[in-house]
């Protein structure tokens, strides 16, 4: 089985333009992203600063374009990243809220590079630990 993790710099200045990009096909960049995936063949596939969407569209447009290019990941997993999801704080302290700083993670909006789990084969049970404190997680 082959694994890869890969950081294609997938993400755009803002929310569904990556998937704008990816639906116009003429995209050099993703091009090439495709092209590297193409050449290494993994099994499964981490990509992260991949930009998320609610409906995991752009996941599927871009597993799409690696189907064209012979990649079959029917199995696929986006999960919902805190870079910039607002926390309605002022986390920075500059007296203003809604900033990427006062995002859980810095971010201009929320999903922005988040991760995406492309696989031949399937995942498994999952668990999402997103609503557990760090401070309630043993060895902190």
């Amino acid at each position: 089985m082959r694994l890869a993790t890969y950081a294609p710099a997938l993400t755009r200045k803002g929310p569904g333009l990556l998937l704008a990009d990816l639906q116009k096909g003429d995209d050099p960049q993703i091009a090439a992203v495709v092209e590297v995936i193409a050449a290494a063949r993994p099994d499964v596939l981490l990509l992260t600063d991949f930009d998320w969407d609610f409906e995991g569209l752009a996941l599927d447009a871009f597993a799409a374009r690696l189907a064209a290019a012979g990649l079959d990941y029917p199995h696929r997993l986006a999960p919902q990243p805190n870079r910039g999801l607002a926390t309605g704080l002022d986390l920075d302290g500059d007296g203003r809220r809604g900033t990427p700083e006062d995002a859980q993670g810095f971010g201009f909006f929320t999903g922005e590079g988040g991760m995406a789990l492309l696989s031949n084969r399937p995942l498994g049970a999952l668990i999402d630990h997103s609503a557990a404190r760090w401070r309630d997680q043993p060895g902190t």
